[in-house]
């Protein structure tokens, strides 16, 4: 049997101790939960202030970025111009050029750039003309179309009706 008069031994029933435990365990986990709440809405304002401080420097980058981009649409715009500018005055230049080479008198078939004629020619290699002359002039016949022959075959037809 257990000694009752014994002031060493001041325990408590099993039961009040596994209670009392419980409750105390509760209580840390409620202040830790407490804690962490606490530290969490310290972090959401310092985080509120970091993403409204993210938000301006995003707003203030994409501002510089459409400048940027706004200023190369400009220099594209303008070497756009250019070159059609460019081509304009070289096809202005293409049509001018030929107009002039259309304009240009015809020498005459006979007609020689030099009057002295000092070099020698070979008498074994002929004169070679490249340009008809105009004495015998020889109209080549113009090929005819598919459309030319279809109205020929008609218009034989009809004839022999």
């Amino acid at each position: 049997m257990p000694n009752t008069n014994d002031d060493s031994t001041d325990r408590l029933p099993r039961w009040q101790f596994r209670k009392k435990q419980k409750v105390e365990k509760r209580r840390k986990k409620r202040q830790e939960i407490a804690k962490t709440n606490k530290l969490s809405a310290s972090v959401e304002n310092v985080d509120q202030k970091e993403s409204l401080a993210e938000r301006q420097r995003y707003e203030r980058e994409k501002q510089e970025w459409e400048s940027r981009e706004e200023k190369f649409k400009l220099i594209e715009l303008a070497k756009k111009q250019a070159k059609e500018k460019e081509e304009k005055s070289k096809e202005l230049s293409r049509k001018r050029w030929q107009e002039t080479l259309m304009n240009l008198p015809m020498l005459p078939p006979k007609f020689t750039l030099t009057s002295n004629d000092n070099t020698k020619k070979d008498p074994a290699v002929p004169f070679r003309k490249f340009v008809q002359s105009t004495e015998n002039e020889i109209q080549p016949q113009p090929k005819k179309t598919y459309r030319d022959r279809f109205l020929e075959r008609k218009r034989a037809v009809k004839e022999k009706k």
